[in-house]
């Protein structure tokens, strides 16, 4: 069940929280436009902004030091993947969309044993989806407020009200 429905929230998190992120920064929308060889890092850029997967539980299976915090085999650890995509120690500047970031190491689609089954699906979506629409689009703009869902696993914008125009 997960596996056929899983990508669907997510991947239209991230389309829809890319394209918010393009309105609040229209400098890289312009750039995007200018240099269309920036689709696939400005996806990779928008999978780390909008970081569908809020969370996970995992439990810690050996002994393990981080920043000198003792976690021991059999603790709960919570996987905050907003917090690790926003890492200043790990991005530069990461309160800023930047469609040219590189590298992004961003941990949205998990790691290791856990790292996502539909990855490659959902930038394949989203830079379709991208690559056809930033070409085409005059201008875009917030219609009204947009809102996010209240979550604590998997969300993005609930509502994205928008005013554009197609060249």
């Amino acid at each position: 069940m997960i596996v056929a429905t899983a990508g669907h929230d997510t991947t239209s998190a991230t389309i829809a929280g890319g394209l918010h992120a393009l309105v609040q920064f229209p400098e890289q929308l312009e750039r995007l436009r200018s240099d269309p060889s920036l689709v696939p890092s400005a996806v990779e850029e928008m999978i780390r902004w909008v970081s569908p997967v809020k969370q996970f539980m995992r439990t810690a299976a050996i002994d393990h030091d981080i920043r000198g915090v003792r976690i021991a085999a059999g603790d709960s650890v919570l996987l905050s993947f907003p917090a690790a995509n926003r890492d200043k120690d790990v991005f530069d500047l990461p309160e800023t969309f930047d469609a040219g970031r590189d590298p992004n190491r961003h941990l949205a689609f998990g790691f290791g044993g856990h790292f996502c089954l539909g990855a490659q699906l959902a930038r394949l979506e989203a830079k379709a989806l991208f690559s056809e629409l930033i070409p085409r689009l005059e201008s875009v703009e917030l219609a009204g407020p947009p809102s996010y869902m209240e979550t604590l696993f998997v969300g993005g914008p609930k509502h994205l009200p928008i005013r554009f125009e197609l060249s």
